[in-house]
């Protein structure tokens, strides 16, 4: 029956977790891309030392 306490307490529960879920799998989609990001990108390359020079010559 509509309107009723049970039913109303039934459809806030469903939006909070509706709410809740959706956040959650924003969440588990912004790891998944990251993740696949880091695995598709190649490595940056190292940087070399610099050459010493030798003095006097």
């Amino acid at each position: 029956m509509k309107g009723t306490p049970q039913s109303l307490w039934l459809s806030w529960a469903n939006r909070a977790a509706g709410a809740w879920t959706g956040m959650a799998v924003a969440a588990a989609k912004r790891n998944q891309a990251a993740v696949l990001k880091a695995m598709t990108t190649p490595p940056k390359p190292k940087r070399k030392p610099a050459a010493k020079r030798r003095k006097g010559t």
